[in-house]
Parts: C-alpha cells; structure tokens; sequence
C-alpha cells in the first residue's frame, strides 16, 4: 500500500512539474545583430520580454533604433488566428498567432487592416535561440525578407 501511494505521489509531482513547466517562448530576450539579417537602418539593440502559454502569448519589445530613439512595443494575444491591438509602434496596428508546435509560431501584422508582415518563429531545441523569419513591406512599400535571431538571457 506504501509503494502505491509514494507512487501516486510521484505521478503528482511530475504533473505538477510538467504544468508549471515554462513555455519555451517565455523569457527575456535579446537581438544578437551578428548573426540576424536585418534590412538597413538597423536597430542599436533590441530585447524582448516574452509570456508564452499553450493558449497566448504576450510580448513588450524594447527597440533603441538607429538615432537612439527609444520605442516599446506592446502586444497580447490568443493562438487563435484573430487580430489583436498591438502598441508603441508605427508600422503595424494588429498582430495575429498561430501556434504551429511547441517551438514554432506563425504571425502576421497588420496596418490598416492590410498585411504588412508575415513571421515564423522558432526557439532551438535546447531553449536558447529564438529565431524570427519576416517578409513584408518596408515603410516605402518595398518587399523586404528578414531573419532576427534573439539569445536567451
């Protein structure tokens, strides 16, 4: 009868373990410019706060642009498709999830209900690299790629 409550208490506390275990999305990132491929003018730095779950995600950006301007960006929303506010910044008004897999999320912002940009985001399988793969247009409506790779700090 020991061996089967210690037993149900194990299955307890791996459980509980697993449920609080963090989403590997969530953390404090931070752009490592070296090895991302960013269109000109390129940011001084970048960080990300990230807070991910199974259902949402939620994101507060620190940019310090090219003139040491310093914008946040702010944005929550649900891995359901829909579009969501998205704040502190001029190029896009809404931002949009879809959660493909554990590591993997695809997006889209947009600016007056037009698409500007398309993501696929991954985190590396040992947690500590995000990368971000972008195509849209720039502020000049030009067709633009993009590739930000972020360290987990």
């Amino acid at each position: 009868m020991a061996n089967k409550i210690i037993f149900a208490f194990g299955l307890l506390v791996i459980a509980f373990h697993l449920a609080a275990a963090e989403d590997p999305f969530s953390g404090f990132w931070r752009l490592n410019l070296a090895k991302s491929n960013l269109p000109p003018p390129l940011p001084k730095s970048q960080t990300s706060l990230i807070e991910a779950t199974a259902e949402k995600i939620s994101v507060k950006e620190e940019v310090i642009n090219e003139k040491g301007e310093v914008l946040v960006i702010t944005g929550e929303a649900r891995f359901d498709g829909k579009d969501y506010p998205v704040h502190g910044t001029p190029f896009a008004d809404t931002i949009a999830y879809e959660r493909i897999d554990a590591r993997t999320l695809k997006g889209r912002a947009k600016k007056g209900g037009k698409i500007v940009t398309r993501e696929t985001v991954t985190v590396s399988p040992d947690g500590k690299t995000l990368t971000g793969s972008y195509s849209g247009t720039d502020a000049t409506g030009k067709q633009v790629t993009a590739t930000a790779v972020f360290d987990k700090k």
